[in-house]
């Protein structure tokens, strides 16, 4: 049993027999790998914000996502493929969640466990003795490259190193449009990022979770996307005190320097045009136009565009058969008297 060490290092609780609702419900009273990027603002579906929410049951409780299930189905065939092509490589499930024994707060459920049975060279990188193991899939998009990792990816398994006290990781990812190809990383421990992980996630678990006060959203769509979706309408106005109207005065003057900066963008635009019109030789037939200065290069275009006459297509009474509802929403901020 290769994970015999790790419960030999850590506090820990089954998994078998738990359920996938369970599980997440688990994960809620701690800080979890998959948590790390987040935490460390490199996440680009989840920030901090959002997963305060989630973690303090804020957030409505979502079903597990397509891309989620593909890569628990994957997870068995990723693995045993792993020890086809590195015959010097067995890998083991660990059925366990860990806690760490200095920050309780960290959590680590991993995909596997790895001892190398003679050492092996993947990628030019020579590893030996125990190691953890993490399956992923993914799209070439993603953010994986010939030798990096997403950088959310490599927090994960930083942040398992640390709870578990294991100095490398094998990260397997099968990359869906490539042919489901297998690509192996080598992430070895790092102790100045390992230093940064648990300040921020110590700093998140008190300051934040502890006290429940939700850290700053970082404006994210996905941020926008879960508070909108939680929205229903009250009956009576809310009178805020003065942080809301702190809030309000930055909106308003972030508003108006939008508008001054959108509007000095045009005028330069505006310049830019008039300097090409009035240089060169005029070719009416011809709808580009190019222009250097400096170090700068400058486009011009027109073409067609293609719209439909919506008001025609209510005339022919047609309009109603092709129409799709869907909502949308307005959010202002104004001063009052203004």
């Amino acid at each position: 049993m290769l994970y015999q060490t790790l419960l030999d290092r850590c506090p820990h609780i089954p998994l078998a027999g738990m359920s996938h609702e369970e599980w997440l419900e688990k994960r809620k009273e701690g800080i979890g790998g998959s948590d790390a990027g987040a935490i460390m603002e490199v996440n680009p579906f989840c920030t901090p914000y959002m997963l305060y929410r989630d973690k303090k049951g804020l957030a409505p409780k979502t079903v597990m996502s397509r891309a989620a299930r593909r890569g628990k189905m994957l997870e068995p065939k990723i693995r045993e493929e792993t020890m086809e092509i590195y015959p010097e490589l067995e890998i083991e499930t660990v059925p366990y969640m860990f806690t760490d024994p200095e920050y309780p707060f960290m959590l680590a459920n991993i995909d596997g466990i790895i001892r190398v049975k003679t050492p092996v060279e993947i990628r030019g990188e020579v590893i030996e003795g125990l190691g953890g193991f993490e399956a992923k899939s993914a799209r070439t998009d993603h953010g994986w490259t010939s030798d990096e990792i997403p950088d959310t990816y490599f927090y994960q398994v930083q942040h398992y190193m640390k709870v578990l006290v294991l100095q490398w990781f094998l990260v397997a990812v099968c990359i869906l449009d490539d042919d489901e190809s297998l690509y192996f990383y080598v992430i070895r421990r790092n102790e100045k990022s390992i230093t940064r992980i648990i300040a921020k996630e110590k700093d998140f678990w008190e300051n934040n979770y502890l006290k429940g006060i939700a850290p700053d959203p970082l404006g994210i769509d996905n941020e926008e996307a879960m508070i909108t979706g939680e929205f229903e309408g009250i009956k009576t106005t809310i009178r805020f005190g003065e942080k809301e109207a702190a809030l309000c005065a930055e909106h308003v003057g972030l508003n108006q320097t939008i508008k001054e900066l959108e509007e000095r963008k045009k005028a330069i635009a505006i310049m830019l045009k008039d300097a090409i019109i009035n240089s060169g030789e005029k070719n009416p037939d011809d709808k580009k136009a190019k222009a250097e200065a400096g170090g700068y290069s400058i486009s011009w275009s027109r073409f067609p565009r293609t719209s439909v006459d919506s008001d025609a297509l209510k005339r022919d009474g047609v309009y109603d058969q092709y129409a799709k509802v869907s909502e949308s929403g307005r959010f202002t901020v104004t001063k009052k008297g203004a």
